[in-house]
């Protein structure tokens, strides 16, 4: 005949124990993983909040890519620019140079020099490109630009043209029709020299306008974003001072459990021999 001895103590020993065992998982694995909540049941409505974070700080950063090769792409548009203002003002130069010239071979040799920097004009403008976009061909137009982390916020970019037969006066002519040859055309060139002019100045003071936006942008998606991520952090990453302490609360607790559930049956093994023993 067996002989049993029912002890609550170490049915209540052995659950306290397995109940510990199971706290130091989670706590293991938050430790491991430096994050709160990784899963919907350690905390569903911050999950959420964190992913919905995460996600708008994902949008902040390709927005902010975005309008980084915006601002690279109208310095390459203003730096070319630029090139093309110091030609046509020697365009000018010469064409002043040509009025005041009595010598038709003067004014030819000029006309030679004219047509080299009306070339080379025109070459900035068909080689001027940025990510295999031209930018001063006159295609460059209403060009949308994501500056915001939602649908909707974006900028739109247009450069006009640069090619000769688009520079100058809509009366006396375009950069691509300029001619010195005589007193008369010469007058006239530094006219067209002067719209043409005015032209380029004010299509890079609409590219300086935007770069000013753009950067502001810049500003606003950095903290943005840097928010964003703080946020997320606070709300997801565990605070692994306080987890690590309650780690190890629970491994002390585990351990003494353990420690008491081994006594419990020593104790019980004792009573055993005890009542055989008479």
């Amino acid at each position: 005949m067996a002989i049993t001895i029912n002890s609550n103590s170490s049915a209540l020993a052995v659950s306290q124990l397995e109940r510990s065992q199971k706290n130091l998982a989670p706590s293991l694995e938050k430790i491991a993983s430096e994050r709160r909540t990784s899963k919907g049941s350690d905390d569903a409505a911050g999950m959420v909040i964190a992913d919905s974070l995460t996600t708008q700080a994902r949008g902040t950063g390709q927005a902010l890519r975005s309008t980084n090769d915006a601002v690279s792409m109208a310095q390459v548009a203003d730096s070319a620019l630029g090139q093309s203002t110091t030609l046509v003002q020697s365009i000018r130069k010469k064409a002043i140079q040509a009025a005041a010239s009595q010598s038709t071979e003067t004014r030819q040799a000029l006309q030679k020099e004219i047509n080299t920097s009306l070339a080379q004009l025109d070459k900035i403008a068909e080689d001027t490109t940025y990510n295999g976009q031209q930018l001063l061909s006159g295609s460059f137009t209403g060009k949308e630009i994501q500056v915001g982390a939602n649908n909707g916020e974006t900028m739109r970019l247009s450069i006009p043209s640069a090619r000769t037969n688009t520079l100058g006066s809509p009366t006396v002519g375009t950069l691509s029709e300029v001619t010195v040859l005589s007193q008369e055309s010469a007058q006239d060139a530094s006219k067209i020299a002067d719209a043409a002019l005015a032209q380029i100045n004010a299509a890079r003071a609409d590219i300086g306008s935007t770069q000013k936006q753009l950067s502001t942008a810049i500003n606003n998606l950095t903290t943005s974003g840097s928010n964003l991520l703080a946020a997320a952090s606070s709300t997801a990453d565990v605070d692994m001072a306080e987890e690590t302490i309650n780690f190890t609360t629970m491994k002390v607790l585990t351990e003494a459990k353990s420690f008491a559930l081994a006594q419990t049956k020593n104790l019980n093994k004792q009573n055993v021999l005890s009542l055989l023993q008479g």
